[in-house]
């Protein structure tokens, strides 16, 4: 367990993200076999397996993964799969997906074994074995909801923290991440030449005046962190609004964070207080 540092809250990133592949590109109706974990088509066979991939941060992503396979070793393994010999199934084959964000997985080749009796078969030799891979840039791309925080890349170089149970929506003009009783608004804006207290200053054009308790404002190295909030109600329903905003010269991120319940305000200066900004470097 680990302590945010701006509001306490308690989070555990560790453990086990299970993602479902689905079936292989351009299978379309197949013949299902051994409770759907074997797949028959007219001229390829295929076996779902399992490749648990490692990720930091204590963390494995297991997806669900289809192995293309020679049509005798399907059928064998169907008949096989409910009974003793099960537990001696090893499959040969190449893998049937292309998994983000890595390159050239969907052919290669593999093996997969089972493990466990009651489990699928576990991928044993893959590409992706053997490597720890960096959870952010790899669950980034999962437009899904997660059950632990991640850093989410956002257009450009700008990132923020995609908290637990949020699911991430593309919009016109950003990204949304939402859950229950919580939703984040994320747009990243740019004007070339434009100082970061004028860019705020256009950002606050029309902003809705607050009491100077309900607001800050503070330089962080060579940005500006700001921040107003407020309650409205609509129709019998209140919800607490979180406006920020962090800008630099030439670019701004926009954070609105929407919430039923009071208490998240922590949670909502919490996700301002992660956006970062990662500058490229010549090398």
């Amino acid at each position: 367990m680990t302590a945010c540092a701006c509001c306490g809250t308690e989070t555990d990133d560790s453990g086990a993200i299970d993602l479902d592949l689905g079936l292989p590109p351009g299978v379309r109706s197949p013949t299902l076999l051994a409770g759907g974990n074997v797949l028959l088509t007219d001229d390829a066979a295929y076996a779902r397996c399992v490749l648990p991939v490692e990720l930091t941060g204590d963390l494995e992503l297991w997806f669900g993964a289809w192995m293309r396979v020679d049509p005798d070793d399907a059928r064998h393994a169907a008949d096989s799969w409910d009974g003793p010999g099960y537990a001696s199934l090893r499959f040969t084959g190449t893998f049937a997906h292309d998994v983000k964000p890595w390159d050239g997985l969907r052919g290669a080749e593999v093996i997969a074994e089972v493990r466990e009796p009651d489990d699928l078969p576990e991928y044993v030799q893959h590409p992706l074995l053997g490597t720890t891979w960096d959870r952010d840039q790899v669950l980034s791309g999962y437009l899904v909801e997660l059950p632990v925080s991640i850093r989410q890349k956002l257009p450009g170089q700008w990132s923020i923290e995609r908290t637990a149970g949020l699911t991430p929506h593309v919009l016109e003009e950003g990204l949304r991440f939402a859950g229950p009783g919580r939703a984040v608004f994320v747009d990243v804006r740019r004007a070339i030449g434009t100082s970061a207290e004028k860019f705020l200053e256009l950002a606050l054009e029309g902003a809705p005046s607050v009491p100077e308790d309900q607001q800050f404002l503070v330089r962080d190295g060579v940005e500006l962190r700001h921040a107003l909030w407020l309650t409205t109600t609509s129709e019998g329903v209140t919800r607490h609004e979180f406006h920020g905003h962090v800008a630099r010269f030439g670019e701004m991120l926009v954070v609105t964070c929407v919430h039923d319940d009071p208490a998240d305000h922590a949670w909502a200066r919490h996700v301002l207080n992660s956006a970062r900004f990662r500058r490229v470097t010549r090398s």
